[in-house]
């Protein structure tokens, strides 16, 4: 039956305070994320009982309903009814709405609005690096040719690049000019000046000499570049005369900015880049370890929405050592939903719950999507979450003990697993994936079968 994603709109909307009390609405590949602007008005029992709904959060200074691979439908009809798509608040009303937050709430706000808009890309980006490796493996794309170097430049392209993206999006969180901090983040990955901003090399600009960080691929340095970019513009915005903000803002912005960024924001974050880096590797000493905690709880983290002030760490991490053992160990927490939604296939009695679980399976299976299986499952039966971290603590041993890290980022799910042909131990892999899914549906059909008799 055809869902009525209009009445779910108006519900939804109804249940959170109505039209007066929503801020804006963006929202990524399963979750609408509003800005309310008071909270306690939000009547989540209500929301999640409307039909289409399968879950709420309310973290990050977001609220957060999920809807699944509907959302995006669900969302025009918001924006029908007169919600402010991906809009701004007036300076006054914004600052006031941020110091309700916690310094916690606002990171994680922040990370969440610069982050969330290039998981498609990235995912998209991971099932094309998975295809060409694979045709590259079985000889059918020679990987010197130009079919194979222009689907790799299309798949790595958003890695080197992700300063000018990264810098987009923050500006906008910053409110600052977008374009000139996109200008501001190619200037810093322009190949001739990225080949001479090699990490540790002496350099010198201006007759003073410091050691040079390199910009590709990190995500700090152009992160602190556009806030400090942001309180330049507010200054100059300030103190120059209108008829000359149009030229001279852009102009005083980059003639400042990119020095600044290239002397003393690039290292200052390369310093504390490092720290986080040696801070994450001691929890990977024995990989064994880090591997079962974050086999065992990233899935926890994905669920509270906090995953996107994890990866960028972990992302980092993969570029500075060229593999990376949290990606590939956390990736069994999603077989692990797999299993769990399939144990309850196999044994609830409830059609309703054995609908919910084939279609989380199917999504989690094809593309890595977990939301509808956290909440359409997981949530409505807190004892899964037993066989949940249990059948990701279980794969993520086996990644620990035979040393199976991930070599290329890429999505867990069918359209993804191509990427993964890279790795030197695949075989591993591959029986990691096999023992979270065995164990946590085992789990599951023993929970089903207890809860429902």
């Amino acid at each position: 039956m055809a869902r009525n994603y209009s009445e779910t709109a108006a519900n939804i909307i109804s249940n959170i305070g109505g039209l007066e009390n929503i801020e804006s609405v963006v929202h990524c590949a399963t979750r609408l994320r509003f800005a309310l602007k008071d909270r306690s008005k939000a009547d989540t029992d209500a929301v999640k009982a409307v039909d289409g709904v399968l879950g709420v959060m309310d973290n990050g200074g977001q609220y957060q309903v999920l809807i699944g691979t509907g959302v995006g439908n669900v969302f025009d009809e918001i924006v029908k009814a007169g919600v402010l798509s991906g809009g701004t608040v007036p300076d006054d009303e914004e600052d006031v709405r941020s110091e309700k937050l916690s310094l916690t709430d606002r990171f994680m706000k922040m990370i969440s609005e610069i982050m969330s808009p290039y998981i498609p890309v990235l995912a998209t980006a991971s099932i094309i690096g998975g295809i060409i490796a694979l045709l590259s493996n079985f000889g059918i794309l020679n990987s010197e040719g130009l079919t194979y170097q222009a689907f790799y430049a299309a798949a790595n392209s958003v890695f080197y690049f992700f300063p000018i993206l990264l810098a987009f999006t923050a500006a906008k969180h910053f409110r600052c000019n977008p374009y000139t901090a996109a200008v501001l983040g190619a200037s810093l990955v322009y190949p001739d000046l990225a080949g001479m901003l090699a990490s540790g090399t002496k350099v010198s600009m201006f007759g003073i000499n410091f050691t040079a960080a390199g910009f590709s691929g990190t995500f700090i340095p152009i992160l602190l570049a556009v806030w400090a970019m942001s309180v330049l513009e507010k200054y100059l915005k300030t103190h120059l005369p209108q008829i000359l903000q149009f030229t001279l803002i852009p102009l005083f912005t980059l003639v400042l900015m990119v020095p600044l960024t290239i002397m003393v924001i690039g290292p200052v974050s390369a310093v504390l880049a490092n720290a986080i880096s040696a801070l994450y590797g001691v929890l990977f000493r024995l990989p064994v370890i880090g591997c079962v905690i974050f086999g065992a709880f990233f899935i926890v983290i994905i669920m509270l929405g906090l995953h996107w002030s994890v990866i960028p760490v972990q992302l980092a991490v993969l570029a500075e050592q060229g593999y990376e053992y949290g990606l590939s160990a956390g990736g069994m927490g999603n077989y692990a939903l797999l299993g769990v939604c399939l144990g309850a296939l196999i044994a609830s009695k409830q059609a309703k719950v054995r609908q919910t679980a084939a279609s989380a399976a199917f999504v989690d299976a094809l593309s890595g999507i977990t939301e509808p299986g956290l909440y359409g499952i997981v949530m409505t039966n807190k004892k899964y979450l037993v066989s949940l971290i249990a059948g990701g603590a279980a794969g993520g041993l086996v990644i620990g003990l035979f040393n199976a890290p991930i070599v290329q980022f890429a999505f867990t799910g069918i359209l993804s697993f191509g990427a993964y042909l890279t790795m030197p131990k695949l075989p591993i892999y591959i029986i990691a994936v096999a023992v979270s899914i065995l164990v946590s549906c085992l789990l599951s059909i023993l929970i089903t079968r207890q809860s429902e008799a």
